[in-house]
């Protein structure tokens, strides 16, 4: 063990040149090599600007926040409402997410309220005792792949988790979307309608890969739960209802996260701590960068650093 130790990529790569990024997350590995490098290794690099608010991003953790609060006992039901709208008053939102911001204030209720009774609902009684909320972890693997140890830390925080019944549980929202009325000129009262979220049939690839870290990190002792919470029901996938929760498919999703990232280890590892060796080795999409407005992940960018990443580019 010491002798791994020693060699752990961490310790003797890039903290003292242009990389800056020492660990690894489950969210972060189901990002293309793009949009990873780009978030957690350029945009630092080149001092990229606070992004611009979300509301989705924000009323994710919001609800997140909520449902844990109350589960621990330190939030009641009947306050959701009210600090959500004060939440969403304190930021500076487009027009197009000030108005899906409203339209979930008079649904949040329902979305906190659905993630505790899924959780009620495995436990197999009416009852919440015994869960905890925001665990902590970080952990080396000795899996291999190309003849390689993964040697970059993997940290995290699991939802849920209940130490009594052996059982925990990661949570994602399905949040609907504002849409703008084809005709403002007759709805003028008004300007935007609710887009329901469709039901989800199987569980993301990109959740899977969580759930299957946390499981290794639980040795495999306690049984994973997948829930999808909406404003008026939820949806929970666990070993009984899918293959991707099942043992198998447990394992299957722990190697892609293992694969994954000794890939980039390795990429990394050829760059000699160079960014910019790096960001010729990684492909871009230019097509995500000139309608970054379209990109989810890109839409909050400040402008004059989409301009500083193009610059960047052009001067490899």
């Amino acid at each position: 063990m010491k002798g791994i130790q020693k060699e752990r990529f961490t310790d003797i790569a890039w903290l003292n040149k242009d990389f800056n990024k020492s660990t690894v997350s489950c969210s972060q590995t189901t990002l293309s090599d793009f949009m990873y490098y780009l978030k957690y290794h350029l945009a630092p690099y080149l001092k990229f600007r606070k992004e611009a608010d979300s509301i989705s991003f924000n009323s994710g953790t919001f609800v997140h926040e909520a449902f844990q609060g109350i589960l621990i006992g330190k939030l009641k039901l009947e306050d959701v409402e009210v600090k959500f709208r004060n939440m969403i008053k304190s930021k500076t939102y487009s027009i197009n997410d000030k108005a899906k911001g409203e339209f979930l204030a008079d649904r949040i209720v329902g979305y906190v309220s659905n993630h505790l009774e899924a959780i009620q609902e495995i436990s197999g009684k009416n009852l919440l005792e015994g869960w905890q909320e925001e665990k902590a972890f970080s952990d080396w693997y000795d899996d291999k792949y190309m003849g390689k140890i993964l040697g970059i830390a993997n940290e995290g925080f699991i939802d849920c988790y209940n130490e009594k019944t052996k059982m925990f549980s990661e949570h994602k929202n399905r949040f609907g979307s504002a849409k703008k009325n084809p005709n403002p000129t007759t709805n003028k009262e008004k300007p935007f309608t609710y887009v329901r979220p469709q039901k989800i049939s199987s569980p993301q690839f990109t959740h899977c890969i969580q759930v299957a870290v946390y499981s290794k990190h639980f040795n495999h002792e306690y049984k994973p739960h997948l829930i999808y919470g909406y404003d008026d029901h939820y949806t929970i996938f666990d070993a009984k209802n899918c293959w991707e929760l099942s043992p198998e498919g447990i394992n299957y999703f722990f190697r892609k996260f293992i694969q994954i990232n000794i890939r980039r280890q390795e990429m990394m590892r050829m760059a000699d701590g160079d960014i910019k060796k790096l960001a010729i080795m990684i492909g871009i999409d230019w097509s995500d960068i000139r309608n970054y407005k379209r990109n989810f992940m890109l839409k909050t960018t400040d402008e004059r650093d989409i301009k500083k990443l193009e610059n960047f580019y052009e001067t490899l």
